[in-house]
């Protein structure tokens, strides 16, 4: 009885937690097809007493909203895959190469994401002034880039250091060169942290606000810029900010349940030295 009664408490506080963490997102789907007015509806209510679908086709419709999340797959896609690029063989030079100060070079890479982005906001904007990429796909990948390498880097090279180092000794006796070792190797056995490393990434890139609100124009405007304009000095457009935030939140959803056995397996891999 008693193994069965904390059995029962278990699976309670499990659902409670559980709908606890998705209510806000089954807030988010079911005003996103409400009325107006049933929006400031007091009580409010949870399920809508007409569903439309008219402010989704409104926003889809709206070629400056679909421009800005064209420009929000461009910037994460290529921040994604430049910073996994050069971070993973950075992460292996860090595990697998010893040379002198190697442990403050890597304390250097992760202190520089204790720097606030709110400090860094000006200096950048006149970098990229001054080089002619401000308001640029380049100049703002270069930006997400810069953020998101330290975090490449010392999460990968967790993963690299459960590979067992005699694999790779293996594979040059075989006549692997360094390179090969690395794709050959290195990245097909620790795929699971290369995929968890690279969602985590995507989604920083696809929700920041910050450097894309002062460093991006009308053709370069991102997302997250572009719902911040719903925010107006008259009225808050709460009808369109709904289907805008389920929009905006699919992408990484389908990221996440797609590679939802990766994230599990590379979540646990790197947890092994």
């Amino acid at each position: 009885m008693n193994k069965s009664l904390v059995k029962v408490i278990q699976v309670l506080v499990s659902l409670l937690l559980m709908l606890f963490i998705l209510f806000p997102l089954l807030w988010l789907i079911l005003s996103s097809v409400k009325l107006p007015l049933e929006l400031f509806s007091n009580p409010p209510k949870v399920w809508p007493g007409e569903v439309t679908f008219k402010y989704y086709l409104k926003l889809m419709t709206d070629p400056s909203f679909n421009k800005a999340l064209l420009n929000s797959f461009i910037v994460a896609v290529f921040t994604t895959v430049i910073s996994l690029a050069i971070g993973t063989l950075g992460a292996y030079a860090f595990a697998r190469f010893k040379f002198p100060r190697r442990n403050a070079f890597l304390m250097t890479v992760l202190a520089s994401q204790m720097l606030p982005h709110m400090a860094l906001l000006i200096p950048l904007f006149m970098i990229l002034r001054i080089s002619g990429l401000l308001y640029t796909y380049q100049g703002l990948i270069i930006t997400y880039i810069s953020f998101s390498l330290p975090y490449v880097v010392w999460m990968f090279r967790a993963f690299i250091y459960s590979i067992p180092y005699e694999i790779e000794e293996a594979a040059k006796l075989d006549g692997c060169s360094r390179i090969q070792v690395i794709r050959k190797i290195v990245l097909p056995l620790s795929l699971g942290g290369l995929v968890t490393t690279g969602i985590f990434v995507f989604i920083g890139a696809w929700n920041e606000f910050l450097f894309a609100s002062a460093m991006t124009n009308t053709d370069v405007k991102t997302l997250s810029v572009r719902m911040a304009e719903f925010i107006g000095e008259d009225r808050i457009a709460y009808e369109i900010m709904f289907p805008a935030g389920v929009v905006a939140s699919l992408p990484v959803l389908i990221l996440v349940l797609f590679f939802q056995k990766y994230i599990v397996r590379g979540l646990t891999e790197g947890g092994v030295k």
